[in-house]
C-alpha cells in the first residue's frame, strides 16, 4: 500500500477548501438554521497557508435575515453543493443562544487533513 506524502495530503487540502464551498449553520437538535456559500462575507478561511487543519470561520448575528430569535447553534456542517448531499464533515459545540439582533455567534470549524486519531 502507498503511503500519502506531505505533499498528497497539501493537494487534499487545497481540493476540500476549493471545492467544500457551503456551510450549514445548525440549531441544538441538528435541524439546519442556514446554508451559505463559503464565500459569503460572514466566512473566512483563518488558517496559515500550508497548514494541516483548515480553519473556516463564520460569524453569526441575531440580525441575519435567516435567523429567528431566538435561536440556539450548535452545529455545524460542510457541503460542495448548495442544497441536499451528504455532509463532508460535521461539527458540534456547546450551544450559543442568539437572543437580540446585536448578538453574534462565531464559529471555528477545523478540518484536520490528516486526521490525527
Amino acid at each position: 500500500m502507498a503511503e500519502i506524502t506531505a505533499a498528497g495530503y497539501q493537494t487534499i487540502r487545497d481540493y476540500v477548501q476549493a471545492n467544500w464551498n457551503y456551510v450549514e449553520i445548525r440549531d441544538d437538535v441538528g435541524a439546519a438554521i442556514m446554508r451559505i456559500p463559503t464565500s459569503d462575507p460572514r466566512c473566512s478561511w483563518i488558517h496559515a497557508p500550508g497548514a494541516q487543519v483548515l480553519q473556516l470561520q463564520v460569524v453569526i448575528t441575531g440580525s441575519d435575515a435567516e435567523i429567528t430569535l431566538p435561536k440556539t447553534i450548535a452545529g455545524a456542517a460542510m457541503y460542495n453543493v448548495a442544497t441536499g448531499g451528504d455532509a463532508l464533515a460535521v461539527d458540534t459545540f456547546t450551544g450559543a443562544t442568539l437572543e437580540a439582533p446585536a448578538d453574534q455567534v462565531k464559529i471555528v470549524i477545523n478540518i484536520e487533513i490528516p486526521q490525527v486519531v
